[in-house]
C-alpha cells in the first residue's frame, strides 16, 4: 500500500489501494499514518455497506451514533448497521427526515464530541454520492502547536476546556453546557506521542476555573489561529473518497454546498486498534 504526501507536507493520499482488499496488517499502518499524519484520504472507493462495517470493525471499539429506538436511530443512522454508520445529507429518508447536517449552509468548525470523556479518536466520511463539488477543511494542529512560542505552549497546558451541548454558529445560537466530568486538556499527547492542541472552539463554553466572558479571547485568538491556511488542507471531493481524520488534534468544517439533499457521506466513530505505534 502507497501513498504520497499533499504538498502541504502532512495530509496522507492514497490513489491507487482498493480498500475491499485490506487486512488487518494495512488498517494497523493506516492507523500509524494517522497518529503522525492525523489525515488520511482514499481515492475511488466502491464499498458497500457490508465492506465499510468489515474495515470499520478492524479498528477498535466503533461507536453507534445513536441509540436503538430512538428518532435519531431511525433517521440518522443507515439501516442493518447496528447504529455504527450515519448518514451525512440533506436527502429524506421514507420518514421524510433529512440525515446528519442536512443545512446547505457551512458546517462550522467542530470535531466529534467534545462533551464526551470516552470519545473516539477517529471519525471515517466515505463519499458515497453527489458529493461532486463539495468542500471540506480539516487542520492539523500538531502543527500549530509546535509553531507557537514556548511561553504560549506553556499557557495553553494549564487549560481544560468546559464543552458547549452543540455548535455554536452566531453569538444568537447559545446552546446549554453539557453537565459533564469531560474537561479535556487543551494540550493533548496522542497515541504516537505526539503533542498537540485539542481546540474546537465553537464547541467550548470556557475554561475550568475561568468565566466564559474570561475564555472568549483566548477562544477567539486560538481558533483564528488554528485555522490559518498553512494548517489546514481543503479536499475537494469525489464519489468513492474516503477520509479518516484524528479527532484529538484536528478539527474540521464542510463549506457551504447548495445541492446537499444530493449528497451522501457515510459517518463511523472508532479508536485506535492496539499496536505499537512507536515504529
Amino acid at each position: 500500500m502507497e501513498y504520497r504526501l499533499h504538498q502541504n507536507g502532512w495530509t496522507v493520499l492514497v490513489d491507487d489501494f482498493d480498500l475491499t482488499k485490506a487486512t488487518q496488517d494495512n488498517i494497523n499502518t493506516i492507523a500509524r499514518w494517522l497518529a503522525t499524519n492525523t489525515l488520511v484520504f482514499f481515492k475511488n472507493q466502491q464499498l458497500d455497506v457490508d465492506e465499510e462495517l468489515r474495515l470499520i470493525e478492524m479498528f477498535k471499539d466503533a461507536e453507534a451514533w445513536a441509540e436503538y429506538g430512538t428518532d435519531a436511530y431511525e433517521n440518522e443512522c443507515v439501516p442493518n448497521t447496528r447504529g455504527l454508520i450515519a448518514r451525512v445529507t440533506g436527502e429524506k429518508n421514507k420518514n421524510g427526515e433529512t440525515g446528519l447536517a442536512g443545512h446547505k449552509e457551512e458546517m462550522v468548525w467542530h470535531a466529534n464530541r467534545p462533551w464526551q470523556k470516552d470519545r473516539r479518536s477517529l471519525i471515517w466520511l466515505y463519499g458515497v454520492k453527489g458529493t461532486s463539488g463539495s468542500v471540506t477543511t480539516w487542520t492539523n494542529n500538531i502543527l500549530a502547536y509546535e509553531k507557537l512560542p514556548v511561553e504560549e505552549q506553556e499557557f495553553l497546558k494549564t487549560l481544560k476546556i468546559v464543552p458547549r451541548g452543540g455548535l455554536e454558529h452566531d453569538t444568537k445560537d447559545v446552546k446549554d453546557i453539557y453537565t459533564t466530568d469531560a474537561y479535556h486538556n487543551v494540550v493533548q499527547t496522542n497515541i504516537a506521542g505526539k503533542v498537540g492542541l485539542f481546540f474546537p472552539w465553537l464547541q467550548i463554553d470556557s475554561f475550568v476555573g475561568m468565566t466564559r466572558e474570561e475564555s472568549l479571547p483566548i477562544l477567539e485568538k486560538y481558533g483564528k489561529y488554528i485555522t490559518k491556511p498553512e494548517f489546514c488542507y481543503d479536499h475537494y471531493w469525489e464519489d468513492g473518497d474516503l477520509s479518516i481524520a484524528e479527532q484529538w488534534l484536528g478539527i474540521h468544517k464542510r463549506h457551504y454546498f447548495n445541492e446537499i439533499k444530493s449528497r451522501l457521506l457515510h459517518r463511523a466513530a472508532f479508536d485506535f486498534p492496539d499496536q505499537d505505534y512507536t515504529l
